[in-house]
This record gives C-alpha cells, sequence and structure tokens, in this order.
C-alpha cells in the first residue's frame, strides 16, 4: 500500500478526527476558565468577625469595590488586625496611611455589598 492509496482509504477519517479534536479543544478552553473554582467565598465569612477585624463599625469611613480589590479608609489604622484578615481569607492587604486595600479575587462585591 502506497502513501497515495492510504490518504485515498483513510483521508476522510483522518479530516474528520482531526475537526474533531479541534472542536473538543476549542470547547475546553473555553468552559474551562468558566466552571467555578473551589474553595471558601468570602461571602460566607462571618460579616461581623471582618467588621470587628478592621476596628469596628466606629472605625470604617468608607469603603469602595474595584475590580477584586475593596479599598478600606479606617479612622483608626491602629485597629485593623492585618495578620488576621489575612488568616479570615484576605489575600493581600496593602496598607497605606488610612487606607487598607484589600485583595480578596471575585467575592468583593458580595463582601461589599454586607458591609455597612
Amino acid at each position: 500500500m502506497t502513501f497515495n492509496d492510504f490518504l485515498r482509504d483513510y483521508g476522510l477519517f483522518i479530516a474528520f478526527t482531526i475537526f474533531f479534536i479541534i472542536i473538543i479543544l476549542i470547547a475546553l478552553f473555553l468552559l474551562v476558565p468558566r466552571l467555578k473554582k473551589t474553595g471558601p467565598a468570602l461571602a460566607t465569612y462571618d460579616q461581623s468577625k471582618l467588621i470587628n477585624l478592621l476596628g469596628g463599625e466606629g472605625n470604617i469611613i468608607q469603603l469602595a469595590a474595584r475590580g477584586s480589590r475593596l479599598t478600606v479608609t479606617v479612622k483608626d489604622p491602629k485597629l485593623v488586625d492585618v495578620t488576621a484578615l489575612k488568616k479570615h481569607g484576605v489575600d493581600r492587604v496593602i496598607v497605606m496611611q488610612d487606607k487598607f486595600v484589600l485583595l480578596v479575587a471575585k467575592e468583593v462585591a458580595a463582601l461589599f455589598d454586607k458591609l455597612p
């Protein structure tokens, strides 16, 4: 059997196989990023615990959510427990004078809705 005979006999089968593999790969690249990641969502965490870690309701002046960041302006930055915030599920805390930027992934909108 020559290569030309092989292509004549099995060419259509090879073309369909390559076509379906490409379709499956495209579907995987489109669907996998949309799958919900497992892990604790900040929206399920205790709201009062988070407020206490930020120094209480009286210490919080302003909240702003931008993407995956929650910016919290506080009266007294000494009352904020940064290490406990990290243990409570905040990925990263950026400290500025009276502002704290909490990097909390995609759950920031739900978290922002729950805080005062």
